[in-house]
């Protein structure tokens, strides 16, 4: 069964944008590749949960599909300054995602969510 990407990145999206940890594990294939700028060595779903979870608002501001790949492209407010995190994921033809790729501004997180950085989440 093929899965369509868009709709795997929209169920990725709504789940870590509201803390549901068993969606994001749900989505997720066997040992997926996980690459970050925040906290490489840490827990990937903690941190991802955590960042939501300070945040004031998360919206997508683009997103893109190319084949079994999806660009997502957010804006994040925190105390009434808005900042970017790019996320790109590959997504297998059974619909779980595969490999997945952040990047935080990690300017904005150093001066906003320090104890992100810290690893105290």
């Amino acid at each position: 069964m093929d899965i369509a990407v868009e709709d795997v990145a929209d169920r990725w999206v709504a789940a870590w944008t509201t803390g549901r940890t068993p969606d994001l594990f749900r989505l997720l294939a066997a040992a997926p590749a996980i690459e970050s700028n925040l906290d490489p060595d840490g827990d990937f779903i903690e941190l991802l949960t955590a960042y939501a979870a300070a945040l004031d608002s998360i919206a997508v501001f683009s997103r893109t599909v190319i084949e079994r790949r999806a660009a997502l492209i957010y804006d994040c407010t925190l105390s009434g300054e808005t900042f970017r995190l790019a996320e790109f994921l590959t997504v297998n033809e059974s619909g779980l995602i595969t490999e997945i790729r952040r990047v935080y501004d990690l300017d904005a997180v150093e001066r906003l969510m320090p104890d992100l950085l810290l690893g105290t989440v």
